[in-house]
């Protein structure tokens, strides 16, 4: 059996797994996926998040934010809130937050203002910023070297680049800077090699598993609902990509995601 997974980025709040929650997380935990992080995209979210997270300990923690789609809602009462929760224990950082110039109808200038206020807030506060980018990776680069362009490294990682889909620039840039690379189902897809080439060259080393259950299901089940059970699937096509052995992924995406959060 190889070492246990940590699927960084789940959506179990989602209604797709109002019916199935707690089995989903023990085909979960019969997967070998040891930890998962429940991502919380809006304040309405937030506290079925934290309570999720209460009731499973060991296996759950989360992250509280504000996806680009609702970038708009952002306020400084939002901003006092979330300075709030981040103090509660099950809450092991802020997203996802960012950009999405594909899907959202909130207009770039505003998801932009939203954002940089949103990682300062990160950065001041010390917590792991989850970052969601959609074809948006140059505003998004120009906006984390203005955050962080004076930063004391306090630890390894600043935060996660969420289902990283940029170019092999990009991989190097945002792990020089000092963010992990989210790697999803889309790793598995067969007309994926450029992301595959520039996942091995930014190197196993930043590199960290996530499902986005229940969206971006891995080739075998594509078009289904996506679950955290799914996270060897992903794995497995990574260690392929990068030439290391599952054993050896699984225990260094899993060192990267505990270091990533602080666990």
């Amino acid at each position: 059996m190889t070492d246990a997974l940590f699927d960084t980025h789940a959506h179990l709040g989602d209604p797709q797994f109002a019916a199935d929650r707690a089995e989903t997380l023990e085909r979960a935990l019969a997967a070998g996926v040891a930890r998962i992080i429940e991502i919380a995209d809006s304040p309405e979210e937030w506290e079925a998040a934290v309570a999720l997270s209460r009731a499973r300990p060991a296996l759950t923690r989360c992250a509280l934010g504000l996806h680009p789609y609702y970038a708009d809602h952002f306020s400084d009462e939002l901003l006092e809130r979330l300075k709030r929760k981040i103090l509660l224990p099950e809450v092991v950082a802020v997203g996802e937050i960012g950009l999405d110039y594909v899907k959202a109808s909130v207009g770039r200038e505003q998801q932009r203002a939203a954002f940089e206020r949103l990682l300062s807030f990160c950065r001041d506060y010390e917590k792991p910023a989850v970052i969601h980018c959609r074809g948006a990776y140059d505003d998004l680069r120009e906006i984390l070297a203005r955050v962080y362009n004076e930063r004391t490294p306090k630890r390894r990682f600043l935060g996660v680049i969420h289902c990283f889909s940029g170019n092999a620039s990009d991989a190097l840039f945002c792990r020089d800077l000092g963010f992990a690379l989210g790697v999803d189902g889309p790793v598995t897809y067969p007309r994926n090699d450029a992301l595959r080439e520039a996942l091995k060259g930014a190197g196993v080393g930043c590199l960290v598993l996530e499902t986005d259950s229940p969206y971006l299901p891995p080739q075998s089940c594509r078009g289904q609902r996506n679950e955290p059970s799914k996270l060897p699937e992903i794995a497995t096509r990574l260690a392929l990509a990068c030439g290391v052995g599952l054993d050896e992924l699984a225990a260094r995406t899993t060192r990267n995601a505990l270091e990533l959060f602080g666990l």
